[in-house]
């Protein structure tokens, strides 16, 4: 072997050793190789409690000032980090960290540091905190935040109309919000969120009712207030229809409104119209009510649904301008055919029931005249009996006798005193009704005149 193949063998070997001593000097030690950071914060050459130390120092702070304010509206709650129980998992990191270059195969590490020194690896420091306390925060505001949707209301007063505002609907969505939250906390950052909120606007609001201003139409009828019952029941079925809105589109139902007329309701016994006869039942008097309504609504130009007229004519109000209901049989609907809310008034004073209806009068000059028309009338017969016991001369009404009648009614709507329009009501139709007369027949005994003598036999002696 020659000289200089000697030297070349000495000089690899040299080489060899020199770069095994620098790579087992590469692989070794007890500190985090150069180049390495976790979350953008070198720990390169640090022992791995240096390291932790250090990200501590830098990320405890972050922590202690980060919070989150939930918003909604004019509402905030502010939630802090630390109340979630944010905390990083540094032991976590710095492990990885260090692993890189002290874990696994000689040539495995040889290979991580190379890298490492050539390109970095920035490790992320992953962090936990607890989700129920989340999830409990958010259900508290739920508590806070939800509502129920309310329309507003209005009321006639003695001062006038009292509007109360309307209230929002709203329904805090605890996952939708909770799903913010943590995309927030995933970029580690403060800021605002506004809450998830399904919002549900009421149907009803104050501006619409303000539209209530004018009387639109009214009517009023007479009762016996000496028939007490009748009068109590007038009274309960009135209040019932009163004090009520009705929306655009919306159809009115006085049975609905009212209810069922029972004696557990207070309703009382009055005559009512049965088989064509007035006979004692609970509720009499109402139909007074559901007519003089009626003929409000009329006035009122509202659109009439549904209505009926009595079977007999009625001693308050003209033919053809009745209303009867019966429960869930016949009932007296009309539709609020403005573009305003209308308001439904009834009272009682004295003898008189009134009812009135409120909207907004765009047709300034507008009145409402109802026309009737009796197109036939059938005279009732009269079934005279003969009754031997009863004196001559003596009339008893067994059945009362009701003329009958077809009636037309219509509905014209004059504008500055022109008519433009005439509309044909539901045709109303009362049965004739055949009496019975009870006749005496029995004739009176001769009565002695009075001072007349008595004419004697005479005797024999």
């Amino acid at each position: 072997m020659s000289r200089n193949t000697k030297i070349g063998i000495g000089v690899i070997i040299a080489l060899l050793i020199t770069v095994a001593a620098l790579s087992a000097a590469m692989v070794s030690g007890d500190k985090i190789h150069s180049n390495i950071t976790i979350n953008g914060i070198n720990v390169g050459g640090f022992v791995p409690s240096q390291a932790g130390d250090t990200l501590k120092g830098k990320m405890e702070p972050i922590i202690n000032d980060s919070n989150i304010v939930l918003k909604f509206k004019e509402k905030e709650w502010k939630m802090k980090y630390r109340d979630a129980g944010f905390q990083y998992e540094y032991e976590e990191a710095v492990t990885k960290a260090y692993d890189i270059g002290h874990k696994g195969s000689y040539f495995k590490r040889i290979k991580d540091v190379v890298t490492t020194l050539l390109n970095g690896v920035d490790i992320k420091l992953n962090y936990s905190y607890d989700e129920q306390y989340l999830k409990n925060k958010l259900e508290d505001i739920s508590k806070e935040l939800d509502q129920e949707s309310k329309d507003a209301s209005i009321v006639l007063e003695a001062q006038g109309f009292v509007i109360t505002e309307e209230v929002e609907g709203r329904k805090l969505d605890v996952n939708k919000s909770y799903d913010f939250i943590k995309e927030l906390i995933d970029n580690a950052s403060s800021g605002d969120i506004e809450l998830a909120v399904d919002v549900t606007e009421p149907e009803i609001k104050s501006s619409d009712l303000k539209n209530i201003k004018d009387n639109l139409g009214e009517y009023s009828t007479k009762f016996n207030a000496a028939d007490v019952d009748r009068t109590h029941n007038i009274k309960i079925a009135t209040s019932s229809a009163s004090h009520l809105l009705v929306k655009p589109g919306e159809v009115f139902s006085l049975n609905k409104s009212m209810g069922p007329r029972l004696a557990k309701f207070g309703y009382k016994e009055a005559n009512v119209i049965i088989n064509n006869e007035l006979v004692p039942g609970i509720g009499g008097g109402i139909c007074q009510v559901s007519s003089t309504l009626y003929n409000a609504a009329l006035l009122s130009n509202m659109k009439i649904v549904e209505r009926k007229s009595h079977s007999l004519p009625s001693s308050y109000i003209a033919l053809g301008r009745d209303a009867t209901i019966s429960e869930n049989y016949i009932d007296l609907k009309f539709e609020n055919n403005s573009k305003y809310p209308i308001y439904i008034y009834g009272e009682v004073k004295g003898s008189w029931v009134k009812f009135s209806i409120y909207g907004n009068d765009e047709s300034q000059g507008r009145t409402v005249k109802i026309k009737t028309e009796v197109t036939k009338v059938t005279s009732p017969q009269i079934n005279i009996i003969e009754d031997p016991t009863l004196p001559e001369g003596t009339e008893i009404e067994e059945k009362k006798a009701y003329t009958g009648y077809v009636v037309k009614s219509y509905r014209v709507v004059m504008q500055d005193g022109k008519e433009i329009s005439s509309e044909e009501l539901p045709l109303s139709v009362y049965r004739v009704v055949n009496g019975v007369k009870r006749v005496g027949t029995m004739k009176a005994e001769p009565q002695p005149v009075e001072g007349e003598a008595l004419s004697e036999t005479p005797g024999t002696e």
